[in-house]
């Protein structure tokens, strides 16, 4: 029996599953993914253009924590019991962890995304039915700024600034708007991920693009390709990152897409809103999935694998 083709360019590690992404951060020319492992890990990888990506030595481990974000130094801000937030950052002279709890809060809170907006640290945390920000100068002490704005189920949310706009993505919706400092007004909402995606991490490359990279969801989970975020009448677009060009062969053999549509040789695997023209990606059994006009991405696996590597189909 021939083996089953397995995905070439969609980064799996070798000896556990991918769990939420922590976020991408840029050192000495190189890009830099955090991630969960499951079960309770952390993991690394590091790569020259978001699309080859080498597994790195384990920079250890945080325990069950969930989604949670990372920014330079690497300094880690995750939800270690219901109502506390911790930061992480590498122990000095020693392997492991130096863990300080920097917020005390409701247990519904959680899920910290933190940045830095050019004076201070700033820090989003979901709850049931709204999203709340925080801010420090040094991040260990943090005072209450605002109810960012009311949102039901919110999980995992990010907030950055795009083509003239501000979007906050949560989970698998986003919003595009106006923010003050204080309060996050939307203009339109939508849906981003369809299918099996992942929350989304997202982040600037070398040339200054907001892009993405997502935790994809199912047996055998990974991450999904690089996509470039703009924002189009209101909406939230996500195109092929340029380093994808030189790995794309024409033909999707099998797959089809009408309607908003998609079908793997007669089965209905994905269903988009329709609009203009469909692009598909797939690597082996995922696929990946943009319709021109519609905001957001949609993700699917295949039953029979296709071809390893990444073939473009546009139908």
């Amino acid at each position: 029996m021939e083996p089953v083709p397995a995905p070439r360019l969609h980064f799996t590690p070798r000896d556990s599953e991918v769990g939420e992404i922590y976020g991408v951060l840029r050192s000495g020319g190189r890009y830099q993914v955090f991630y969960e492992t499951q079960p309770g890990g952390l993991g690394q990888a590091s790569s020259d253009d978001l699309v080859i990506w080498w597994e790195q030595p384990s920079p250890g481990t945080l325990g069950d924590i969930g989604c949670g974000s990372v920014v330079d130094g690497p300094a880690f801000f995750v939800t270690r019991t219901p109502g506390v937030i911790v930061r992480a950052t590498a122990a000095t002279g020693s392997p492991g962890w130096t863990t300080d709890q920097v917020l005390a809060v409701d247990p519904d809170l959680r899920d910290p995304y933190v940045w830095h907006d050019g004076d201070a640290w700033r820090m989003l945390l979901a709850g049931t039915d709204r999203i709340v920000q925080y801010r420090s100068t040094d991040q260990l002490t943090w005072s209450f700024v605002s109810d960012l704005v009311a949102w039901q189920g919110a999980r995992c949310p990010r907030l950055f600034p795009l083509d003239g706009a501000w979007v906050l993505l949560v989970d698998g919706s986003y919003a595009v708007g106006d923010y003050d400092g204080r309060v996050f007004t939307p203009a339109n909402q939508g849906v981003f991920g369809r299918g099996r995606l992942g929350p989304v991490a997202t982040f600037a490359d070398t040339a200054g693009r907001r892009c993405a990279l997502a935790h994809l969801t199912g047996q055998a989970s990974a991450f999904s390709l690089p996509w470039v975020l703009s924002v189009r009448g209101q909406r939230l677009v996500a195109t092929p990152h340029p380093h994808l060009d030189p790995y794309l062969t024409s033909g999707a053999a099998g797959l089809t897409a009408a309607g908003g549509e998609v079908r793997d040789n007669g089965e209905l695997i994905l269903r988009m809103p329709p609009g203009g023209e469909t692009l598909v990606l797939a690597d082996a059994d995922i696929v990946e999935v943009t319709v021109e006009g519609v905001s957001g991405l949609g993700v699917a696996r295949r039953s029979v694998p296709g071809l390893s590597g990444l073939r473009i189909g546009r139908l």
